[in-house]
């Protein structure tokens, strides 16, 4: 007589097989999900935002993390009648465009490559003005500089590395791909 090939203890072996797989499968997706969660939850937001104070007479120009984790700079270009200049924006004022010799500095720090903005927090690049001959000429050369096709960029990335870009053309990070 011939022997039976899917007998009781063949079943039960295939079900338990069959369900460790099926548990392997889910437990491989929940870490995954997890992981995906966990990227999310750091991701930085960063803006590039601006304050013109008028009864103070002066203007400010920000960098502001809206986001839940750090972002670290990577760069920082600024770009002006199509060329690019790798310089912090007080520099960039004071050197690159015609007229700013004039205008007071009432505060200025830099955002060199590297530098991690935590969370929440925001950088004043440059606070300009205090006086209304100063403020005045600051906002005229800025006008100037708009129609001179005046932008920036700012590529920075998240402790895991995923890495955006915003600038002027947008205001709204951008995902880089590598």
């Amino acid at each position: 007589m011939k022997k039976k090939f899917w007998t009781s203890d063949k079943v039960v072996s295939f079900v338990a097989i069959t369900i460790s797989l099926f548990t392997l499968f889910i437990f491989v997706k929940q870490t995954n999900i997890i992981e995906e969660q966990s990227r999310l939850s750091v991701m930085p937001y960063l803006l590039l935002e601006t304050s013109n104070d008028s009864y103070a007479k002066t203007f400010k120009i920000e960098i502001v993390n809206h986001g839940v984790g750090p972002a670290i700079i990577e760069s920082r270009i600024i770009y002006l009648n199509g060329e690019a200049y790798d310089m912090e924006f007080a520099d960039f004022f004071k050197n690159q465009l015609i007229g700013t010799d004039s205008v007071e500095i009432l505060n200025r720090t830099t955002l060199q490559n590297g530098f991690a903005l935590p969370s929440g927090n925001a950088r004043n690049l440059i606070t300009v003005g205090g006086d209304d001959y100063s403020y005045k000429t600051f906002l005229k050369i800025m006008n100037a500089a708009q129609k001179d096709s005046f932008n920036y960029e700012i590529k920075y990335k998240s402790i895991y590395g995923d890495r955006w870009l915003i600038s002027g053309n947008t205001n709204a990070p951008e995902g880089i791909e590598d």
